[in-house]
């Protein structure tokens, strides 16, 4: 039998000589849990947590036995869970993708008091520098050594870098007349 539901099943033996007996017999449906996970993407280098509902223990492929994990698979990666409720189990596949994080590079300059210099960033697809300025290259002409703050973003990943602009005092030239 396959009842969907619980249900009980007679029988009845009679023997030989006319004498009857009836037993009755439950199958008990257990419900299949509903197991649900999420998807996620992740930068390279950064974990993301894993969170399976819907069951009352849980068995993923990469042996936690928790409702949630935490992962940083370095590329796309698939992570199956099993969740189980009264001996009846179900599983479901979270998949993971992962963007790259931007390798965000910017020069550094030496001038002297007075002038400006040209910081240009690479490697991302935007910008945003602590002065305000959103574009690969900015103009600055600090009175002392600086230090200025790029970060670069691209397919939603960050990363920062800090570069310096050293300024030397220029000197005050002094000649007489005569």
């Amino acid at each position: 039998v396959s009842p969907s539901t619980t249900t009980n099943y007679t029988v009845t033996g009679t023997a030989v000589n006319g004498c009857k007996n009836t037993k009755i017999a439950t199958v008990n449906v257990n419900t299949t849990p509903t197991v649900a996970v999420n998807n996620a993407t992740v930068c390279s280098g950064n974990s993301v947590a894993l969170i399976a509902s819907g069951a009352t223990t849980y068995s993923w492929n990469s042996g936690a036995t928790t409702s949630s994990i935490s992962v940083s698979p370095s590329t796309a990666t698939n992570y199956t869970v099993t969740g189980t409720s009264n001996g009846c189990t179900n599983t479901k596949v979270a998949s993971v993708s992962v963007n790259t994080t931007p390798t965000v590079a910017v020069n550094s300059a030496t001038i002297c008091s007075g002038n400006s210099a040209n910081l240009t960033a690479s490697g991302a697809t935007t910008y945003s520098w602590n002065s305000g300025a959103t574009t690969s290259s900015i103009s600055v002409s600090p009175t002392s050594t600086t230090n200025y703050t790029v970060t670069g973003t691209s397919s939603g990943c960050s990363n920062t870098q800090v570069t310096s602009v050293n300024v030397n005092t220029t000197p005050t030239v002094a000649v007489n007349n005569a």
